[in-house]
């Protein structure tokens, strides 16, 4: 977390959500019990605080720019696997890979090209007398500036080779459509950002790819140009939200900034600091990879809340209440427990200890555990993480039990375990809507898991089951608002 306080620490504890996704990979269709509703409010959907569609956007959000920087993170540590063993290049004569002038998406991909300025930039902040609202433009300039042409591809990552490589940049991709789709959907968005964002986008996906190369050939001249392009293509990614959003300015002159530039600059410094450490081999690089999600939680609050202003009647409800932010939270707690699940079977599977990432799926166990104890208090709170640890130690026993080929155990009643416990705590969840969400879940990681141990791709199974948890974060964090609807307002 950094000093721009990205989440507000209280509503991290009081907040959990997504909803049944979208996307491509998504949920199941197999239906299942409703929750209880809770009294109408004045507010279209209040009936249901943690469900509204401001909420739905958000958590939608949440849950796609948080795979995306798991995802990112498998395709850019194949690539440092892959260029480790590459020779090293000169800092001064960089690499065909990763010279300024490069294209690592495949051959089909339209290359965008981003001119950026080296010298120090200027930021000319403006107001709208209409609307009252920052219409702020950053105009990298200097009378002495050196300027270098970079050109990055648009597009899907090129596959390296290996099977899951190849799998993640696909998922990846996937997830890039996905967050295409969604985030074009505010109707004052109109037809064209679309055709806008999906280019600009993949294009910092490739980037960062090609900063993963320069550094694993430690390449400083291409690490710089890499980075040089992630900066522009920031300018260029914040120009256009601002130009079909009048509530996200490009950048301002606050510090911290509250533009989409000045987001998107945290988020690219946290993407660039896991890249770092997988080319160091740094055995914590796991944490870096949560740190980097973390800070995405605040840009999709940032990108859906406007939104919501935009388009109030289509998003009715407040995007950034108490209720929206518990099912948020729930949310990005669940996604981040498949991925780590996820990258810890992916090593327990071929005899590895894992230790990082089995460190890392324990503190999101505490995380979880936090959603229990500010609605539900302490006793409620052991009980849980004794239920949820059991879990995740079968998870593992699971993994390394199809890397020895022994007798692995049996996970299919951990859902009805889970249902059964929030059921407990309160007559407005539904255990046996709890118990389906999440059996899903595990269901999908065991899956995961048997891909790994079968050396088989496992970047979109892992997107599959990743896909259940919005449905369990939404129909988990709906019952706990009903519960206490004077705690979650819509």
């Amino acid at each position: 977390m950094t000093a721009r306080t990205r989440l507000a620490a209280s509503a991290a504890l009081a907040a959990f959500a997504l909803t049944a996704a979208s996307c491509s990979t998504k949920l199941s269709t197999r239906s299942a019990p409703t929750t209880t509703v809770a009294p109408t409010t004045t507010v279209v959907g209040g009936s249901t605080p943690a469900q509204t569609k401001a909420a739905d956007y958000r958590a939608q959000v949440t849950y796609l720019l948080l795979e995306q920087i798991f995802l990112l993170s498998r395709v850019t540590g194949g690539v440092v696997a892959a260029r480790s063993s590459a020779p090293l290049s000169s800092s001064a004569a960089p690499s065909a890979a990763s010279t300024a002038t490069t294209t690592t998406a495949a051959p089909a991909a339209t290359a965008t090209t981003t001119t950026t300025t080296t010298a120090a930039a200027s930021t000319t902040t403006t107001t709208s007398a209409a609307s009252g609202l920052p219409t702020t433009t950053s105009v990298p300039a200097s009378a002495a500036a050196s300027t270098t042409t970079t050109t990055t591809a648009a597009g899907p990552v090129a596959p390296l080779g290996a099977p899951n490589d190849a799998d993640a940049a696909s998922a990846l991709d996937h997830n890039s459509t996905d967050l295409t789709d969604l985030l074009s959907q505010p109707q004052g968005y109109g037809a064209s950002f679309a055709a806008d964002f999906y280019p600009l986008w993949t294009t910092r996906n490739n980037s960062f790819v090609r900063y993963a190369e320069a550094k694993a050939t430690r390449n400083a001249a291409g690490a710089s140009s890499a980075s040089a392009a992630l900066a522009a293509n920031a300018i260029s990614l914040a120009q256009l939200f601002h130009s079909h959003n009048q509530y996200l300015a490009v950048t301002t002159v606050s510090n911290p900034g509250t533009g989409v530039a000045d987001e998107l600059t945290v988020d690219n410094t946290a993407v660039v600091a896991f890249i770092n450490s997988q080319a160091a081999n740094t055995p914590t690089a796991i944490n870096d990879v949560v740190a980097a999600a973390e800070k995405m939680r605040h840009t999709s609050d940032v990108l859906s809340s406007a939104a919501a202003k935009l388009d109030p009647a289509q998003f009715p409800g407040t995007a950034l209440g108490t209720a929206s932010n518990l099912r948020a939270a729930v949310t990005a707690a669940l996604v981040e427990h498949a991925e780590l699940a996820g990258s810890t079977t992916a090593l327990l599977g071929t005899g590895q200890t894992a230790a990082p990432e089995s460190a890392a799926l324990d503190a999101n166990t505490a995380s979880l555990g936090n959603v229990v104890i500010v609605n539900f208090f302490d006793q409620a709170t052991r009980v849980f993480n004794a239920i949820w640890s059991n879990y995740v130690n079968l998870l593992r026993s699971y993994a390394r039990a199809k890397s020895s080929g022994g007798p692995t155990p049996n996970l299919s009643g951990v859902g009805q375990q889970v249902g059964g416990f929030f059921g407990h705590q309160a007559p407005t969840i539904n255990p046996s809507l709890i118990a389906s969400d999440m059996q899903q879940v595990v269901d999908g990681l065991v899956a995961v898991a048997d891909a790994q141990a079968a050396s088989g791709p496992w970047a979109t199974p892992l997107r599959v089951a990743t896909g259940f948890t919005p449905k369990l974060a939404s129909d988990l964090s709906e019952g706990i608002a009903e519960a206490y609807p004077t705690q979650y307002a819509p």
